[in-house]
């Protein structure tokens, strides 16, 4: 049975009044970067620690395709996958040794020896990380297979296996961020970076101030608005459907 929650009356009429708003500062340290999501309200591996991606990349790198070869001429592939990029083990396989890999580096743990603090967290998200080995919407399958590019008769290049494992070791590398972050790290409690629409003000600006960018006139209460991507100029809605450019 779902349970209810009662919530005050005078809640419910405050909550209209305004939106809070989380604006990202696309920003890291100080400096400009690319994208809207310099907070990382979904974490990539940008956010992380840029050493240890590269640690993860190394690591990948080693176990990807190696190959033992015997006195006799013998060719063995002891890898993860095949010299001509094909898995050599299963999906799941080869999606938990990558994940194994990535958190020892990420727990700063020698995964030769000391196993338990990787072994418990992969324990604790076993599931996630098989549902994002293999599932028909979203997961790894597809990079690991070389789906797409085998069916558009892509060669396996040295670049394109570089480009493969700094894909992989990205896109794991930042699943483990978003699975270890704390609750309380999560952008949206950066109180720094909260704005406050006040929808009051706002209607009380549009209808006493502000003018339509097409015909000049005022807006009604409830009118029907449109605006532009940057926020400069403003019309009705019935004023873009005559076939008239706002004024600049």
């Amino acid at each position: 049975m779902e349970k209810q929650w009662w919530v005050p009356k005078w809640v419910m009429r405050l909550i209209p009044l305004f939106t809070l708003w989380h604006v990202d500062p696309c920003k890291r340290k100080g400096r400009p970067v690319r994208g809207d999501d310099s907070c990382g309200w979904f974490m990539r591996s940008g956010h992380g620690d840029q050493v240890k991606l590269e640690k993860i990349q190394k690591r990948f790198s080693e176990d990807w395709d190696r190959i033992f070869k015997s006195d006799s001429g013998n060719v063995y592939f002891c890898g993860l996958f095949c010299p001509n990029g094909d898995p050599h083990f299963s999906v799941q396989g080869i999606v938990l040794n990558l994940f194994f890999i990535a958190s020892n580096v990420h727990f700063e743990v020698d995964g030769r020896s000391n196993w338990k603090k990787t072994r418990a967290w992969m324990q604790a998200n076993l599931f996630d990380i098989m549902m994002f080995a293999e599932n028909p919407t979203d997961s790894l399958f597809d990079g690991i297979t070389r789906k797409f590019e085998s069916g558009c008769g892509e060669p396996h290049t040295p670049r394109a296996r570089e480009e493969r494992i700094e894909r992989m070791a990205s896109v794991i590398y930042g699943w483990i961020l978003r699975q270890q972050r704390p609750w309380y790290k999560h952008p949206r409690w950066h109180i720094h970076h909260w704005k406050f629409q006040f929808h009051t003000w706002q209607y009380l600006k549009r209808g006493l101030f502000d003018r339509c960018s097409i015909c000049g006139k005022g807006f009604k209460f409830g009118a029907s608005v449109c605006g532009d991507w940057h926020g400069t100029r403003i019309w009705h809605d019935e004023c873009s459907t005559v076939g008239q450019k706002p004024k600049s």
